[in-house]
């Protein structure tokens, strides 16, 4: 195993680069020169054995080996970050961390944040997204929600909430007057998210759906897709939770309804956690997912 303790400023010199994709850009963001983080990386990239960059004139990419690497040390970081975050406000008040998928965060936790904090009665409830796995090491973080099969995970406790549920949303605008007309709505363009994946494969198939080849225009992530979805900019594969707020005030449509799928969402924290917060946590959950 590589000992990595002496190489603190090597890794934060990369992880800049790697999330800022440009050597100048990290500088700045470290507030040191060009040559020192060019000379951090070649130091990380020798004690590693690991070409870490593909250089151009003026320019950087993460090779493959390294862009999973990258993601790692970013959440290392950021979970540093949290864990002084967290210990620094720990004798003013106690904070509740909270973590989930963005588009559910945005979408249906942020504007139900209050009532939340309201129930816990002074216990302040900071969020932050994720879409790795689990780490019951990382103490920064409290809870997380998570959907699909529900994991088994030896330290934590693991609740369901509620039903996992997808399916086909869409403006009301682009379907006025032809609310059921199937044909036109599978006309429109077809918008997809690169994480998840195969959004619209995976509802095709439990839906008994069979679906015409067409190309998709495509966005990094879930919330950027259902905000385009909303504005009018075609259909997209919703989960129901990111989007049932906006069907019921008659911002989206969903002409097929939602799917049920075996998955759940569920909430999982550490055995050490009160459990009189935690299950109040739950019943919350439940409570507003019921609504």
């Amino acid at each position: 195993m590589v000992e990595t303790g002496h190489l603190l400023n090597a890794l934060r010199a990369f992880e800049a680069a790697a999330r800022l994709g440009s050597v100048k850009k990290a500088a700045q963001d470290l507030s040191v020169t060009d040559g020192a983080v060019s000379r951090q990386i070649k130091h990380l990239e020798d004690a590693l054995g690991v070409e870490l960059f593909e250089r151009g004139n003026r320019s950087i990419r993460l090779t493959p080996a390294a862009a999973e690497y990258a993601a790692t040390i970013s959440e290392a970081f950021a979970s540093i970050a949290r864990g002084t975050e967290q210990l620094r406000h720990a004798h003013n008040r106690q904070t509740i961390m909270l973590t989930a998928p963005d588009a559910f965060l945005l979408r249906w936790l942020v504007p139900r944040l209050q009532s939340l904090e309201a129930l816990l009665d002074g216990t302040s409830v900071r969020l932050t997204t994720w879409s790795r796995e689990i780490n019951p090491a990382d103490r920064s973080i409290d809870i997380y929600i998570g959907v699909g099969p529900v994991p088994e995970i030896p330290g934590m406790t693991v609740a369901t909430v509620a039903p996992e549920t997808f399916g086909p949303v869409v403006s009301p605008m682009l379907m006025k007057g032809r609310e059921d007309d199937l044909e036109h709505l599978w006309s429109l363009p077809r918008l997809d998210t690169v994480w998840p994946p195969d959004m619209w494969s995976n509802w095709a198939r439990e839906a008994g759906v069979t679906l015409e080849p067409r190309e998709f225009i495509s966005y990094d992530l879930l919330f950027y897709t259902l905000q385009a979805a909303e504005a009018g900019l075609g259909v997209t594969i919703g989960p129901g939770p990111a989007v049932s707020d906006a069907i019921k005030q008659g911002r989206m449509l969903a002409p097929l309804g939602l799917v049920t799928r075996p998955g759940s969402w569920y909430l999982a924290w550490r055995n050490d956690r009160s459990i009189r917060v935690m299950n109040l946590v739950k019943r919350w959950f439940e409570r507003e997912f019921a609504e």
